[in-house]
């Protein structure tokens, strides 16, 4: 029985859905599992904190779907200053936050015989996992390279220092080798899919008409539908949890949706004609080619996926276009439309993904 820890920004609880979830629910099959999930304040809420729903129930242990939850909820939580005049107080907020780590994820982590610590605000607490816990195995989720999402200077130097404590680096994405220290410790596991969750039925919510979806808000471009409802009038244009990002969207074939729990949008993924990933240009990382899982959703159902040329990769079924131009995003929908070659993911599920993170030696193909 493998007693596993999960720290994270996310919370388990959470509505939406990224691959921490979905490698904390199969780790909850292997063993006694605790999902600790921080950053949460008066502070992010503000600024849109996808978990302040949960925060009534935040800095208590709660139960879900077999793991144990804690949400640390305080006044404040240290982020990133920007100024160079300001790296003092800054790394003392980081330092400050970390001594006053509660006293249940402490337990939790002297009881785990495995922590995973995903990237992003997770990483200050690498070197207080190895001190509390010293025969704890750590592994990194590298879900994204902290250059690239602008963490805090002292979240990135807390990272490389402590860098040789980790046991094993997870990237879902080759890509993102170039954003570690070094690669002596890291293995290649891209994320995987649920075949059972496309293997149901669920109820049609499109009334009969065609529709496309699109499911979340990261790097979201509002400007796509404004260009494609216009040139598609017959086609309904569904938006799923896009929060602000989708507030200027007012067209009549264009339906905005607040958050939906994840398994309430599968009925859009199934019966859509295709799916959107609309991801704006904004210097987009290399490494969102492999670790989109909406763009994997979209394959799991058999649908063709619509998203901007640098997202194509090598996957069937992606038809891309040019951010902005209005001839590419008609030419992309004409060419999701018409397709009719079948679209068939291959990826592991997700239980062979955390197979190979806890036994990568088994499995070359793991090997960078």
């Amino acid at each position: 029985m493998l007693n596993s820890l999960v720290i994270s920004v996310h919370d388990f609880r959470s509505l939406r859905k990224a691959s921490v979830h979905f490698i904390t629910g199969e780790l909850a099959h292997r063993g006694p599992t605790r999902f600790f999930s921080i950053g949460l304040s008066r502070l992010s809420m503000r600024r849109g904190d996808t978990r302040a729903n949960l925060a009534d129930r935040a800095n208590r242990v709660e139960r879900h779907e077999g793991v144990d939850c804690y949400l640390w909820k305080k006044a404040w939580h240290p982020f990133n200053m920007r100024r160079a005049q300001l790296a003092v107080p800054e790394s003392a907020l980081f330092r400050l936050y970390r001594l006053l780590l509660p006293s249940v994820p402490r337990r939790w982590i002297r009881e785990a015989d495995i922590v995973f610590i995903e990237s992003g605000l997770a990483a200050i607490f690498i070197a207080d996992v190895k001190r509390i816990n010293p025969a704890a195995r750590i592994v990194y989720l590298a879900s994204d390279d902290l250059e690239v999402v602008d963490c805090a200077s002292t979240i990135k130097r807390d990272f490389a220092r402590n860098f040789d404590k980790i046991d094993t680096v997870r990237l879902p994405s080759r890509f993102l080798a170039s954003g570690m220290p070094h690669t002596r410790s890291s293995i290649f596991v891209p994320h995987g899919i649920d075949r059972d969750m496309a293997s149901k039925s669920y109820p049609n919510p499109y009334k009969g008409r065609t529709a496309a979806v699109s499911v979340g808000s990261m790097l979201f471009d509002a400007s796509f539908f404004t260009t494609a409802a216009s040139q598609f009038p017959d086609i309904d244009f569904h938006v799923i949890g896009a929060g602000k990002s989708a507030a200027s969207l007012a067209r009549n074939n264009i339906i905005v949706h607040p958050e939906l729990a994840f398994v309430e949008t599968l009925g859009y993924l199934q019966h859509a004609a295709f799916g959107i990933a609309p991801y704006r240009d904004a210097e987009t990382p290399r490494y969102l080619i492999d670790t989109s899982l909406k763009l994997r959703q979209f394959g799991l159902f058999g649908i063709p996926a619509v998203c901007p040329n640098f997202a194509l990769g090598a996957e069937p079924g992606r038809f891309g276009y040019v951010p902005g131009n209005a001839e590419s995003i008609r030419e992309a929908i004409t060419a999701a439309l018409a397709n009719q070659a079948p679209i068939v993911d291959a990826s592991c599920s997700w239980a062979e993904v955390v197979e190979r993170i806890l036994e990568p030696q088994a499995y070359p193909d793991t090997r960078l």
